[in-house]
C-alpha cells in the first residue's frame, strides 16, 4: 500500500495492518499448535522484521491472545475461570473468591509465571474491579474468520479486510499522528487508552472503536508487559499508536495538508 499518511510521517518503524483472513501464505510466521507465544510478539515480527504474521483459535494458547484478536473470550467461561482471571487481574491470591483452586491452579503454571499469579498482574486494585473489566468493559468478539493476520503496511493492499493499523511511535511520531487524528474529528478526546492486557490495545479496542460514529486511536503498550515487549524488540520510548480503518482513511485524506506541512515539523523531524 502506498499510504499518504506513511509518506508523510516517515516512520522509523514499520506499520503494521491488522488483516482478517481465511487463509495465509506459506511463509506465514505463526506459533506452532500446542506451545505458548506472546500475541505482542507477533506484531513484532510483522514490523520489525517485514514478515507477516499470523495468530489463529488453533495457534494462540493464551486466552488473553485469543480475545484481543477477536477469537473469542473465555475469561468467563465458567464461575472458576471467572474467579481465576480477576484474581490474576489484580492481586493474585489475595483477590481470589476461591484461594484453594487458584492456588492449584497457581501450581500447575510454569515456574516462570509463579510470581505474577501468586501476586497479580495488579491492572485492578480488587477482584471485584477486574470481574467489571472482564464483563463489561472488554470488547468481546469471536470474528467470521480463521486468521488475524499482522501484515507490514507496505506489503498490505486497500482491497483487504483491513481492521485496524498500528504504528510503533517514538514521542515526535506521537505527536504527529494525535494532532492529525484530531484535526479529523470533532471534540477534544481523539486517542483512547485503556485499561487492559496490552495485546488487547492492538485490536479489540481498535474494533470497538470502529463502530463508534467518531471511532477514536487506540495508545497501546502501557502496561509492563507491553513495555518489556518493546524494550527487547523495539525501544523503551516506543508506544503503540492503533487507529481503526475509518480513522485511518480520515487521516490518510488529510496527511497532504496537515501538521505534517509545518515548518515546526520538518525541523523537528529532520
Amino acid at each position: 500500500m502506498d499510504s499518504s499518511l506513511v509518506r508523510n510521517l516517515g516512520p522509523e518503524f514499520e506499520p503494521v495492518a491488522i488483516v482478517w483472513s481465511d487463509s495465509v501464505p506459506d511463509d506465514v510466521f505463526q506459533f506452532k499448535k500446542g506451545r505458548f507465544g506472546c500475541t505482542l510478539y507477533l506484531f513484532a515480527e510483522a514490523s520489525l522484521n517485514g514478515r507477516i504474521a499470523t495468530g489463529s483459535r488453533e495457534t494462540v494458547m493464551c486466552p488473553g491472545g485469543r480475545a484481543a484478536l477477536g477469537l473469542g473470550v473465555e475469561f468467563d467461561a465458567s464461575e472458576e475461570m471467572l474467579d481465576q482471571h480477576a484474581a490474576l487481574f489484580s492481586k493474585g491470591v489475595r483477590s481470589a473468591r476461591d484461594r484453594k483452586a487458584y492456588e492449584a491452579v497457581m501450581e500447575g503454571v510454569p515456574r516462570t509465571w509463579r510470581d505474577m499469579y501468586e501476586y497479580g498482574e495488579r491492572r485492578h486494585s480488587s477482584g471485584d474491579l477486574a470481574r467489571d473489566w472482564i464483563l463489561h468493559e472488554l470488547p468481546r468478539y469471536d470474528i467470521p474468520h480463521e486468521y488475524v493476520l499482522f501484515k507490514p503496511l507496505s506489503r498490505t493492499e486497500r482491497d483487504e479486510n483491513i481492521r485496524a493499523v498500528i504504528f510503533p511511535v517514538n514521542p515526535l511520531e506521537l505527536s504527529g499522528l494525535v494532532t492529525l487524528a484530531g484535526s479529523v474529528m470533532p471534540g477534544v478526546d481523539p486517542v483512547q487508552v485503556p485499561q487492559g492486557p496490552d495485546c488487547t490495545s492492538l485490536a479489540a479496542f481498535a474494533y470497538a472503536q470502529a463502530e463508534t460514529g467518531n471511532p477514536r486511536a487506540v495508545l497501546g503498550m502501557m502496561g509492563l508487559d507491553g513495555r518489556e515487549m518493546m524494550r527487547k524488540r523495539f525501544r523503551d520510548d516506543v508506544l503503540t499508536f492503533t487507529v481503526p480503518t475509518p480513522l485511518f482513511e480520515r487521516m490518510e485524506a488529510e496527511a497532504d495538508d496537515s501538521v505534517f506541512r509545518l515548518s515546526s515539523w520538518a525541523k523537528l523531524a529532520g
